[in-house]
C-alpha cells in the first residue's frame, strides 16, 4: 500500500499493552507514534518522542497512526474497533474480540465495509507445534477424528490476582471468567482446528474456588461436526496444572504435552482392527513416533509483524479478526448450557445469552454489589 513504514498507535497500557510496547523497537516497516490511555500515570517510562492521548477518539483523528492495537478491558473492544474502521485504521484486537457474539458480529459487519487490515491478536497460531498439528490433520496421517480431549489446567490464578483490578472476576467489569479471559486463546485452537462443535453441554461453576462472581471452573463434551466427540476442561484453581490435548484418529493418537508431540501410529486404521481383529482384547502396541516440529520464535510481535506485512501487501494474515467471533460463540454456548443445564446447538442464540448475561449482571448488583464494577464511575473519578 505504499508505505514505508506503518504507524501504530497502542490503547491501554496495562500488562498486555505494555507487553506491545516493549516489542516495537524489533518490529520491521512499523513504528510506534502514540499511545492512548485513560490513566496519565501509565504513561511514565514512554518515550518521549511517542505523542500521548487520554481519549482513543482523538487519536484516531490526529493524523499520527495508520494502524492501531487496542488493548484495553474487552468490555470497550467493539466501539474502539468499529470507530476505528469508521477512520480508516487498520486494527489489530486483542482477545476476545467482544464479550458476546452479537457484540463480535457488530465489529464483523463494520469491518466488512472497510478496506482496511483487521486482525485479532491470537497468538498461540504462532507457535509451530500447532500449526504442525493442523498439517498433520489435513493431510491425512492421523486419519479421521474420533475424539478429542484437551485439558487445560495450568491457567492457575490466586485471589490476589482476581483483587488486582476491581473489574477482574465480575459479570459488570469483565463480562466473564476462565473462558472470558484466560481461555480465549484455546478456544480460538480449538475451534481453529476442528471447527465450531454442532452442540455441547456443560459444567460451569460461579466462584467455586474464589471470591469471584463468574466462572472459575468449567468441563464440556461437545459432538463435532462429522460425529467425533470432544471434552474440554478448564479452571484457574489447579496447581500444578496440565495442558495437555490428545488427539484419538483413525490411524492412531496424537499427543501434546510438555511441548512434545508424539504420534502413536496403529499398524491399520482402528475401525479396522475392530471390525476385523480375532483378538478380543486387542494388545498389540502403536508405533510410538516423536514429531518433530520447526524451532522458530513466536508470540504476540508475529501476529503484529504478520498485520504490518499483510497492510504492505507481503503476507496473508495468520489470525483473521473477523474469525474472533467463533470463540465468541464458543465461550457464549458453554456458559449458557453450564448455567441453564440444557445441551446448546451452535451457534448459539444470542438474543439468550443476551438475557443471561443481564440476568448475571443484575444478580451481582443485587446480591454482591461489592464485587459489581462501575466503569462509568471509574472513568469519572479519573478525569475528576
Amino acid at each position: 500500500m505504499g508505505l514505508e513504514k506503518v504507524r501504530f498507535g497502542l490503547i491501554g497500557l496495562g500488562n498486555i499493552g505494555t507487553t506491545h510496547y516493549r516489542y516495537f523497537p524489533k518490529l520491521k516497516g512499523a513504528e510506534l507514534t502514540a499511545v492512548c490511555d485513560v490513566d496519565e500515570a501509565r504513561f511514565e517510562g514512554i518515550d518521549d518522542t511517542i505523542e500521548r492521548f487520554k481519549n482513543y477518539q482523538e487519536m484516531y483523528d490526529s493524523g499520527l497512526v495508520d494502524a492501531v492495537i487496542i488493548g484495553t478491558p474487552h468490555v470497550f473492544h467493539p466501539e474502539m474497533a468499529i470507530a476505528a474502521f469508521e477512520a480508516g485504521l487498520h486494527v489489530i484486537l486483542e482477545k476476545p474480540v467482544a464479550i458476546t457474539g452479537r457484540e463480535a458480529r457488530a465489529i464483523n459487519a463494520a469491518y466488512k465495509d472497510s478496506n482496511v487490515i483487521f486482525a485479532a491478536m491470537f497468538q498461540m497460531r504462532t507457535n509451530p507445534v500447532f500449526h504442525k498439528i493442523k498439517e498433520l490433520l489435513q493431510d491425512g496421517t492421523l486419519g479421521g477424528v474420533r475424539r478429542v480431549s484437551w485439558i487445560i489446567t495450568d491457567w492457575f490464578r490466586t485471589q490476589s490476582y482476581y483483587d488486582s483490578g476491581g473489574w477482574r472476576g465480575n459479570w459488570t467489569g469483565e463480562g466473564g471468567g476462565v473462558l472470558m479471559n484466560q481461555c480465549p486463546h484455546n478456544l480460538d485452537l480449538f475451534q481453529w482446528l476442528f471447527g465450531l462443535p454442532k452442540r455441547l453441554t456443560s459444567l460451569v461453576y460461579l466462584g467455586k474456588w474464589h471470591d469471584i462472581t463468574v466462572e472459575d471452573d468449567v468441563s464440556v463434551l461437545m459432538e463435532l461436526e462429522g460425529g467425533a466427540t470432544a471434552s474440554f476442561i478448564t479452571t484457574t484453581a489447579d496447581t500444578p496444572g496440565t495442558n495437555r490435548l490428545e488427539i484419538a484418529a483413525e490411524n492412531g493418537k496424537l499427543v501434546l504435552e510438555n511441548g512434545r508431540l508424539i504420534f502413536y501410529r496403529m499398524p491399520d486404521s482402528v475401525q479396522t482392527i475392530l471390525e476385523t481383529s480375532t483378538e478380543g482384547f486387542y494388545a498389540a502396541k502403536p508405533e510410538k513416533v516423536e514429531l518433530s516440529v520447526e524451532t522458530r520464535s513466536h508470540g504476540h510481535m508475529y501476529i503484529t509483524q504478520n498485520v504490518v506485512d499483510a497492510i504492505k501487501g507481503k503476507a496473508d494474515l495468520l489470525s483473521p479478526g473477523t474469525e474472533g467471533l467463533k470463540s465468541v460463540q464458543l465461550a457464549n454456548a458453554v456458559l449458557l448450557a453450564g448455567l441453564k443445564n440444557k445441551s446448546v446447538t451452535l451457534p448459539v442464540c444470542e438474543a439468550e445469552f443476551d438475557a443471561l448475561l443481564e440476568e448475571l449482571r443484575e444478580k451481582e448488583r443485587k446480591n454482591a454489589p461489592e464485587k459489581a464494577f462501575d466503569w462509568d464511575k471509574y472513568l469519572k473519578d479519573l478525569q475528576a
